[in-house]
């Protein structure tokens, strides 16, 4: 590996793997290796990872309740020529873990700051989910506990084209589905990606009804990344269906049914076309549609 050495002045911002030891990359190692010192949430996990590397640096914590005073403590040092790494127990550094306040510090005392980029939950899971139609996300961190806050931040961001994704932990995921069911129905496609990178990863894509319902049989575990669709997709998939025609589709695709017989009870209950009733489910719930064969070559009002 080629390497213009370790800089003086310098902060980097090393990522460290979310579970799979093997993402370890080559670069974050030699840096490891190499700078002056490094800083850590904990530092016997971390020691147990360099250790595993066969790095022996010296470790500082870094965590929450001490990032003030490590800040002040480490700038001087920084300023005068040494080096310094930034790691977490798993992930990248600043994303929803500590490290953005040096960052900033540094930023301003005229520190340069290096990242050496590598594993992150949330572009993982994002990868994953497969929901190509908007343009970006809206990373949530953790999503909020209480349920009042969790159907503010819904109303507020489920509306727009754009992925909503946070953490959340196997204790609370079920109350936040159905949270965000009363919301924006159960209908609205999820992707929840536990595990990342891990033995039991599990990554499932599924309708906020349809998660909800694998989740009363089998319970999650471990650590969960959830991926919320934008709204104009679900829109589009509907359009020409009016609010309650979706509505009831939803709640019959929840209940399991499939999307023929989806189809038929909407088209009769208000009288809108069948094709469009189809089309609807075919879009935000394809779990309705496992297994069935596709309509191609069945008339307009089939």
């Amino acid at each position: 590996m080629e390497s213009n050495g370790i800089e003086p002045r310098t902060l980097y911002i090393v990522a460290t793997p979310i579970g799979n030891l093997g993402d370890m990359t080559e670069r974050a190692l030699y840096v490891l290796s190499h700078v002056d010192l490094v800083l850590c949430e904990d530092t016997r996990h971390s020691g147990q990872l360099l250790e595993h590397f066969g790095i022996r640096g010296r470790l500082l914590s870094y965590f929450a309740h001490n990032e003030a005073l490590r800040t002040d403590q480490i700038l001087p040092k920084l300023r005068e020529g040494g080096s310094a790494a930034v790691i977490t127990d798993a992930g990248t550094p600043g994303i929803s873990d500590p490290g953005a306040r040096l960052v900033d510090a540094s930023i301003e005392a005229g520190v340069r700051v290096c990242p050496v980029p590598g594993a992150s939950a949330v572009v993982s899971a994002v990868s994953a989910s497969g929901f190509y139609r908007e343009t970006g996300f809206e990373f949530v961190a953790f999503f909020p506990r209480k349920t009042s806050e969790r159907q503010a931040l819904f109303r507020r961001c489920c509306d727009r084209p754009v992925l909503l994704v946070g953490y959340e932990s196997p204790q609370r995921i079920e109350s936040l589905l159905a949270d965000l069911e009363s919301v924006v129905g159960a209908g609205r496609r999820v992707c929840m990606c536990r595990e990342l990178t891990k033995k039991f990863e599990t990554i499932v894509r599924d309708t906020v009804g349809g998660l909800r319902l694998r989740l009363r049989e089998t319970p999650a575990r471990g650590e969960i990344c959830l991926v919320i669709e934008g709204a104009d997709a679900v829109r589009d998939a509907g359009e020409g269906l009016s609010v309650e025609a979706r509505k009831l589709a939803d709640i019959l695709v929840s209940r399991g049914l499939g999307a023929r017989d989806v189809r038929d009870i909407v088209s009769e209950v208000y009288g809108c076309r069948p094709r469009l009733v189809y089309q609807y489910v075919l879009e935000s719930a394809p779990k309705a549609v496992s297994g069935e064969k596709s309509e191609q070559g069945v008339g307009e009002d089939a």
